[in-house]
């Protein structure tokens, strides 16, 4: 049987015959990727935090997927000029979602968004700004046709999960964000880091947990490289362990 495998959900308007009209929106690189690996993708849309539990219940893994920027106010700083894309009900909700994931070590492949999403939740800050807060780091935010390569070089911790299941300790991502973890979370350490010395990768403590975090998109690269297809395969796999 295939895993249920969640894709958290972000908010835009689409055109529709009676006009534009609020929607739930998955990219289908998303869904393509985790249909690709062997997993059945879920839609999830923005929920009331008190539907998460009976959610995770019904979920054999999760993808938190990227967006726009966590509220300031999650991790004690205050509003940024540079902050954009804030949306309060989806904060709400995917932070629900993320201790509960935790908590009940549910198998996640958090991207972007989702890692920092997952670092807030469990007591963690970000960087708010890379450019302007971070001494040598530049400019993050590549998008276009740089969405969907590989131009940005980081190195990973040779011991760690990430870079036994690629098989290598130095990687080229793609990269799509003005954000960072800053102070990581009770839990998880870094495992992953850019060249201006930006973390890039999590991983649990708890080796029973299958959690993944990265600050790259791979749902863009997995037509070309072989390291965004195996974070989704391994992720399925995970999901798929005690399904009958």
């Amino acid at each position: 049987m295939r895993p249920l495998i969640g894709i958290t959900a972000q908010r835009r308007e689409v055109n529709t015959t009676y006009g534009a009209e609020p929607a739930n929106t998955v990219v289908l690189t998303y869904s393509s990727a985790v249909a690709e690996a062997g997993g059945i993708p879920v839609l999830l849309p923005i929920l009331n935090p008190e539907a998460v539990p009976g959610l995770i219940e019904r979920l054999n893994g999760v993808v938190l997927s990227g967006g726009g920027d966590v509220d300031p106010s999650h991790y004690r700083l205050l509003e940024h000029s540079t902050v954009y894309g804030v949306d309060a009900a989806r904060d709400e909700f995917e932070l629900a979602l993320a201790r509960q994931i935790a908590e009940t070590k549910l198998p996640v492949l958090a991207i972007c968004r989702g890692l920092q999403v997952l670092n807030v939740a469990l007591g963690g800050t970000l960087i708010v700004d890379i450019p302007t807060q971070v001494d040598g780091g530049f400019d993050h935010f590549r998008a276009g046709e740089d969405a969907k390569r590989a131009h940005q070089a980081l190195r990973l911790e040779e011991s760690c999960h990430l870079a036994g299941l690629f098989g290598t300790s130095e990687l080229k991502v793609n990269s799509l964000h003005h954000q960072a973890v800053a102070e990581v979370a009770p839990g998880l350490h870094p495992v992953a880091w850019s060249e201006d010395g930006v973390i890039e990768a999590m991983e649990p403590d708890d080796d029973r947990w299958e959690m993944r975090g990265v600050q790259w998109h791979p749902e863009h690269l997995v037509d070309s490289e072989s390291a965004a297809r195996a974070l989704f395969e391994g992720l399925v796999r995970a999901a798929s362990e005690g399904i009958s």
